[in-house]
Parts: structure tokens; sequence; C-alpha cells
């Protein structure tokens, strides 16, 4: 179970319901005279109840799969999806942000990018020159004025022009492609929980100025990434970084625009929604 039977947020949910269960049962007793058989069957009844409260809340939250709440002003959706899905989210209203190295590489053969991942079957899928796209990455003025770090002239593979993290290269107007990890010279996307923090800051901000009133879809960023600061991470906590980075840089996604975060199947299965709701539902700027 995602769920203990003695989890914190389970018990503080719970406990006004059950509180209030006892309150009712107790001001019955106190304001009617029933002889003892009654006030026993009263208070088995509200034992019965609570403990149907307590493990109603429980399955619930164990079975949760996905969430939407308020942030601010902002509408957040996290679920699974697949982010290629031309049903849904083929069209122009959504924005699609796919992440690539600092160096956005583009050369598909399993050693700078993994056919697996997910920038490698945007590439595929879309059936994407990559000539040409390094070249509208290397000539876009927006990208190299304001977020180009060095060139590296001595890479033997893939690109040589280093962009800072969270930096956006517009591929189209509703594709985005940004700069999530480093690369080292053994060609092993590596970051420092730092620079993954530092990666979101500057992803929301670069989103803020230009995702133009739309709805901005994204993935669970960092999450195949194996070498994140040498430790261990979980999705979950994951998720809670990027939504307390998206928090703190004060987006605004007013309806009916919104932020989704799409998440595949096992992922899925493994984030602590109940957790992930209670911590930001409603949660004002």
């Amino acid at each position: 179970m995602k769920i203990g039977c003695i989890n914190s947020y389970l018990l503080q949910n719970v406990k006004g319901k059950i509180g209030l269960v006892f309150a009712v049962a107790s001001g019955i007793l106190t304001f009617f005279d029933v002889n003892q058989s009654v006030k026993n069957t009263i208070l088995i009844s509200a034992i019965i109840i609570s403990l149907l409260i307590y493990i109603s809340n429980l399955i619930f939250a164990n079975l949760m799969s996905f969430t939407t709440f308020k942030m601010g002003d902002s509408e957040v959706s996290v679920q699974k999806g697949d982010i290629f899905s031309s049903k849904i989210y083929n069209n122009h209203d959504y924005i699609k942000v796919f992440a690539f190295n600092e160096y956005f590489d583009t050369q598909v053969d399993d050693k700078i990018i993994s056919k697996r991942s997910l920038n490698g079957q945007f590439i595929l899928k879309n059936g994407i020159d990559v000539n040409l796209l390094n070249e509208a990455i290397h000539s876009d003025i927006r990208l190299n004025d304001q977020h180009k770090i060095a060139e590296q002239s001595d890479r033997t593979l893939g690109n040589k022009i280093q962009y800072e993290l969270g930096s956006i290269f517009t591929y189209k107007d509703d594709i985005f492609l940004t700069a999530l990890t480093h690369f080292n010279k053994y060609d092993q996307a590596y970051l420092s929980m730092q620079d993954y923090v530092r990666f979101l800051i500057n992803f929301w901000d670069e989103i803020d100025s230009l995702y133009a009133g739309r709805t901005v879809v994204i993935t669970l960023f960092g999450s195949g990434i194996t070498r994140l600061d040498d430790r261990s991470y979980n999705n979950t906590q994951i998720l809670d970084t990027i939504l307390w980075t998206f928090r703190l840089r004060r987006i605004k996604f007013k309806k009916p625009t919104k932020l989704i975060i799409l998440l595949d199947r096992d992922t899925n299965q493994k984030i602590n929604y109940y957790k992930i709701k209670d911590r930001f539902y409603g949660l004002q700027e």
C-alpha cells in the first residue's frame, strides 16, 4: 500500500469526521434520557461508523490515480497520460514540453540519446531532420543571446554549444524543448538536486514569458535520471519539488489554461496522490 494504516495525513483528515460522529453521539446521550441498552447501541454505532470512515478513506487514499487542485490562481492537474496522444494534446491549445540535455543534443543512437527516452521518441516519431533542428537551435536569437553559456569545441559527439539549464527552445508554436541535464564526458546525464531546483526555477520563468495563455503539458522531469545527486529520490518527492518551485515562481495559469503533469502507467502507480493533494490543495499565494 502507498498509504499505511497510521499515515499522519490520513489520521489528520479523518480525525475531524470521526470527532463529529462522537460529538453527535454525545449530544444524543446528553440531551435524551435513554436506558443503558440504547446507550450501548449508540456508542457501538459510533465506533462502527468511525471505523467505516477510516477504512473508506484508507481505501480511497490508496486508489487515487490522479488529482486536480488550485494553487493560487492556477489549476494544476497530475494524471496518467501520453504526451504523444494525438487525440488529446495534438492541438495548438496545448504546449508540449520535452526535456533534452544542456547541449540540446539530437543524436538518437542509444549513446547520446536513448531511443526509449521521451526526447528520443519525440525525434523518431516525428521523423525530424536533426540537421535542420540543430541549425534552428544554433540560430535561435533569443536562446543564444540569453542562455548560451559556452562553446565546448573539444566535444567529439553531439552539439558543442552549452546552454543554461531551464532554457527553452521553441521548436514549434506548441512544442518546446528545454535543457534539463548536464552531460559529462562519458555521455551520461547527471544533475545535483541544487541544479535540479535551479533548472525548475529557470524553466518556470521561461514558461511564464512564452506560454501565451495556453495550457502547458509536461512530464515528470528528472524521474529517469539515475545520477540525480547520487541519491534515490522517489517519484512523489520529485513531483513535490516540481510543484513547490511552480508555486515559488508564482506562475498564473488562469482558466481555461492550466498546468498538466503527465505520468506513465508505472510512475502513476507509485505516486502518493493523497499526500500531494493534502499538501497542495487550496494552497494560496
